[in-house]
């Protein structure tokens, strides 16, 4: 058994202020973050969709919107998430969710299973204009993306 008081976790600052909940867990077999993101942040840098995990968001405090899509090609819908509330995406379905209120945003994320390796996020090849999205991958221990079609790397 673990246990842990979320109101201890200090999460990381910079773009995606969030914690590892999964780690002093010692959980194996799902991945949970907890976020606190102030007016304007986001949970992840863009839109984007796992593969291969199915996600879940937790609302403790404040609101979050979150931009979905089913697939790439759809159109967007803006879901607003309240304090208590949660919402589940489906692997494959592309979302993003950000803080547009003027509060301070707590939330916690969960995944399963805990890895996820097929990330795609939907940003269009500058230099080949083929393909619609990009891979996300590591490259020398670093996280990038890449084009599937033409093989460009950009550093995240």
């Amino acid at each position: 058994m673990q246990k842990i008081d979320i109101d201890d976790m200090n999460p990381e600052s910079g773009p995606q202020n969030r914690q590892s909940v999964s780690e002093p867990l010692d959980a194996q077999d799902f991945s949970m973050n907890y976020y606190a993101l102030e007016p304007g942040e986001e949970f992840a840098g863009s839109l984007h969709t796992h593969l291969d995990q199915e996600e879940s968001f937790f609302v403790l405090e404040g609101e979050a919107a979150f931009e979905t899509k089913p697939e790439l090609a759809a159109d967007s819908e803006t879901v607003t998430v309240s304090e208590g509330e949660m919402i589940r995406f489906d692997a494959g379905e592309y979302q993003q969710g950000r803080n547009e209120s003027d509060d301070t945003l707590r939330a916690l994320a969960l995944g399963t299973p805990q890895e996820s390796t097929d990330v795609r996020v939907a940003v269009p090849c500058q230099d080949c204009g083929e393909s619609e999205y990009l891979e996300f991958t590591m490259v020398d221990g670093e996280p990038a993306m890449e084009c599937p079609d033409c093989g460009t790397e950009l550093e995240v």
